[in-house]
């Protein structure tokens, strides 16, 4: 009766514990990979003591997973409450969730039986490596299994063919189509439908059809190439560039970029941001959102994954206040995601940034996105082009040149929305659109004031001056204009293009040398009004600000001033952060721009007529060219205004300000103070 009773017992225990199997169909499944897997230990399916490692399948659902593995580490007892010296832990790739070599310590000292359900191999920390008697991957699901769970679970007949079909099915798919009460021929319709390949998007423009990419369209077209060649099996996968990183000002097309990346390529897109990531929900949420978005790129390779704005994701060195924790997993977790990438073959990583000096350098180091291509607003051609394929079939012989000229500084964005605001303009009229529905569409220009340009052409011949007096540089152009747009902020009136070497040596004269021409138009403006404006400062890019980086270059990071102490790394903000926390620096940095200032008041001051016949010859002709500028300045003392007027044309009849030129009004006499937002700009 004694052993009747136990084994009665044991059998009531059995039916108890299979009865909670058959609550779920995945779990089911789940268990039964994993009791296949420890096959290969043997003592992990007795009672004896046993350390083993079992790593899921790629796109397993770990849930499910960890519920199993208590059913197949503890056996019957787990209905018990598992009180049997068995451990078991999960070790997953996010960095919260990863099991570290005390735990396991722990663990080994206290129990018999340890089973780690780990996410990937990574996962498994190397003391559990070195005490385990095996480290297994649990294998996907068998037809057979598929067969009796869903009779178990699901009260369903499952043929050996429909669960041969069923085992080639990924496991979410599988359990979400084949549920109770359904029936197995509908549900086996469902999943070939999941499984159909997802069509690629043919809809678009490729990089053929795009303007103004410069590198970055260039790299593309060999991408495309690369992988053409990867799929015939010409080259490996190693030959293949897996990253980049793009970055550029809003509006220049990154986004554009990768969908006609992938149409080139003939490979599937996946967006991913961490904006997308966090709209899920709290960490674990995100983290998972971001495995998931890797995992759809291997699993449908070839593809691209393009992450934007990665540089949301920020820097761990910057981690300061009480969300470092959180921010500094989620760049970890982006890093394991794209070295698994890199594991894979047919994924290639494409990230987009407006600041790439904000990336984590983890980031950008080599075998990750160790290429960068920036993408910059497009030029004169590419402004044409970019139209040109907004308008498609509309305004194909027309001349778009007055739209090009006035769209300077544009991006593509803007680009767009012109041609869509001038469909619309000439739909509401229920006409053909024309050229003059662009022009429109443009904002209305703003004439200058004569006292304004006057001052924007002694600003740039001053820069121009100083310049071709140090050898700064060779002058390409230099140019004044004559309306502006109506645009918020400082504008620029005139410009000076300098081409400079990218090998300068960077001495301490050449820096200074720099500094003194950033300073030439300002000084101009002081020699030949009286005053200078405004309008050399206010803005990042100005006058004032490129001078002071300069300056501030030469004292606080190259070792080049009154010290030779390192003070910051050479980017703008170390640098800016430096000067204001440090009134010595401070006064050595106004030390050196005064001494420049000064030393381009004095190149000027010799110099008057020079700038005097430079700065009619802009006011009169709008832009000269690098070689007018050193005729005017070398050589042409004897000219007089009207000689100007002669030797370099103007279009159509002089105006006032050009007749008073003709008359050699003197520029000193002239009087202006701009406004903050009138900025010549330098």
């Amino acid at each position: 009766m004694r052993f009747t009773s136990i084994d009665q017992s044991d059998a009531d225990i059995a039916a108890a514990f299979r009865q909670k199997l058959r609550q779920s169909f995945p779990r089911f499944l789940a268990y039964c990979g994993i009791m296949r897997a420890c096959r290969e230990v043997p003592q992990a399916r007795g009672r004896g003591p046993v350390v083993i490692g079992l790593v899921l399948p790629a796109g397993a659902d770990a849930d499910t997973y960890e519920r199993a593995v208590q059913y197949a580490a503890h056996g019957h007892s787990y209905l018990n409450g598992g009180q049997d010296l068995t451990k078991v832990l999960t070790s997953k790739a996010d960095r919260r969730g990863k099991m570290d070599g005390a735990d396991v310590q722990t663990a080994l000292v206290s129990c018999r039986r340890i089973f780690l359900l780990a996410e990937n191999l990574s996962c498994v920390p190397e003391i559990f490596r070195l005490a385990a008697d095996g480290v297994i991957d649990v294998p996907p699901v068998l037809p057979r299994h598929i067969v009796a769970g869903a009779k178990m679970c699901l009260g369903l007949n499952v043929s050996a063919e429909q669960g041969e079909f069923m085992a080639t099915v990924p496991m979410q798919v599988l359990v979400s189509t084949l549920r109770r009460g359904r029936p197995v021929s509908t549900a086996i319709k469902l999943m070939r439908e999941a499984m159909k390949p997802k069509p690629r998007d043919v809809t678009g423009p490729t990089l053929d059809d795009l303007h103004g990419l410069g590198q970055a369209g260039d790299w593309g077209r060999e991408l495309a190439t690369d992988l053409g060649d990867w799929r015939a099996g010409k080259i490996g996968w190693e030959d293949v560039d897996r990253g980049i990183l793009l970055s550029g000002p809003p509006g220049t097309g990154k986004t554009t970029f990768a969908g006609a990346l992938a149409r080139s390529c003939g490979a599937h897109l996946v967006l991913g941001s961490l904006g997308r990531w966090q709209a899920k929900g709290h960490l674990g949420d995100l983290l998972k959102a971001m495995r998931g978005a890797f995992d759809e790129a291997r699993s449908n390779a070839p593809s691209i994954i393009f992450l934007d704005e990665i540089d949301a994701v920020g820097d761990r060195e910057r981690f300061r206040d009480h969300n470092a924790q959180y921010c500094t997993e989620v760049v970890a977790a982006l890093l394991e995601c794209i070295d698994g990438a890199e594991g894979r073959e047919g994924v290639v990583i494409v990230g987009a940034c407006n600041h790439p000096n904000k990336l984590d350098a983890a980031l950008v180091r080599a075998g990750r996105l160790d290429r960068h291509v920036h993408i910059g607003l497009p030029d004169r051609s590419g402004r044409e082009g970019i139209l040109r394929w907004h308008l498609r079939e509309t305004l194909v012989t027309a001349d778009l040149s007055p739209i090009v000229e006035r769209t300077e500084g544009w991006s593509g964005a803007a680009l767009e929305q012109l041609v869509r605001g001038a469909r619309r303009r000439a739909r509401r009229a229920r006409v053909q659109m024309t050229v003059a529905h662009l022009e429109a569409e443009l904002p209305q220009r703003t004439q200058i004031p004569q006292e304004l340009r006057r001052r924007a052409a002694i600003h740039e011949a001053g820069h121009a001056v100083v310049a071709l007096c140090l050898g700064a540089g060779e002058i390409a152009s230099v140019s004044v204009a004559d309306h502006i747009e109506p645009a918020g902020g400082l504008q620029d009136v005139g410009g000076v293009v300098l081409q400079m070497t990218s090998l300068l040596e960077r001495t301490r004269s050449q820096l200074l040398d720099q500094v003194a021409v950033w300073l030439g138009g300002l000084a101009a403006e002081e020699t030949a009004l009286g005053e200078r404006s405004a309008g050399g400062g206010g803005a990042k890019g100005s006058d004032l600000h490129t001078a002071t980086l300069l300056a501030l270059r030469l004292e606080a990071s190259y070792g080049l001033g009154d010290g030779l102490t390192y003070l910051c790394p050479d980017n703008e903000d170390a640098l800016l952060g430096a000067l204001r926390l440090d009134r010595f620096l401070q006064a050595r940095v106004d030390r050196v721009l005064a001494e420049q200032f000064a030393r381009a008041r004095r190149i000027i001051d010799e110099r008057k007529s020079q700038l005097s016949r430079l700065a009619e010859t802009l006011l009169l002709k709008g832009a000269v060219s690098g070689d007018e500028v050193q005729e005017i300045v070398g050589d042409s003392s004897h000219l007089t205004g009207r000689d100007l007027i002669e030797r370099f044309g103007h279009d159509g009849p002089p105006s006032e300000l050009v007749k008073d030129v003709a008359k050699e009004q003197p520029f000193g006499s002239s009087r202006s103070k701009k406004e903050p937002g009138e900025g010549s700009g330098g």
